[in-house]
């Protein structure tokens, strides 16, 4: 196996590689953004458990207001009675209920978002993996062209029988060296 050969060899291996590890860091960053999508259900729930349990408050509250109104003689649903279990107990009760939906649904929505990031990170990672597979490769096979060519700016000359291969040099001037047959001036003859 000739060195060339071993350097395609070796950038196969690395281009594989760099393919593999694209593939693998997509799959991670895939599995972390559905871990992001659970961690967002469960802040949703704890939000709709908070709302819930306002709920239950303002539910307790409002009926001590009707007991204590009716146990002192009012009637529970004319006047003050009534203006504190508006005012003082349903409104706030209701403002934190419906804080707590917000908060549910930003829970779902922000997760949501960082786990859509997260997939886009991860189609990005396989990408750059090909990329750089792709690039290894080229590289490689630049290499393997040049291993073993004459050097730039050097071309070989056919040689004949009885006569020793030559070279030609292109440069700013071009001149052509024989060695062989010569005429009588000296010139290579071929």
């Amino acid at each position: 196996m000739t060195v060339a050969v071993a350097g395609l060899v070796l950038a196969g291996v690395s281009a594989y590689a760099q393919i593999k590890q694209g593939e693998a860091t997509k799959k991670a960053m895939y599995n972390q953004a559905e871990h992001k999508k659970l961690e967002g259900r469960v802040e949703a729930t704890k939000a709709k458990e908070q709302g819930i349990q306002v709920l239950k408050n303002t539910n307790r509250a409002l009926a001590s207001v009707g007991a204590i109104a009716y146990a002192g003689g009012l009637e529970p649903t004319l006047g003050t009675p009534q203006d504190i279990g508006t005012f003082g107990i349903l409104n706030p009760g209701l403002n934190d209920f419906i804080t707590s939906k917000d908060n549910e649904f930003l829970a779902i929505s922000t997760a949501n978002a960082q786990a859509e990031d997260l997939r886009f990170a991860g189609r990005q990672a396989k990408k750059a993996g090909y990329i750089g597979a792709l690039s290894t490769m080229g590289s490689a096979m630049m290499s393997y062209n040049s291993l073993g060519s004459a050097p730039a700016g050097t071309t070989q000359t056919a040689s004949y029988p009885g006569m020793k291969t030559g070279y030609t040099h292109a440069g700013r001037a071009t001149y052509t060296r024989y060695y062989g047959y010569t005429d009588s001036s000296g010139l290579g003859v071929g």
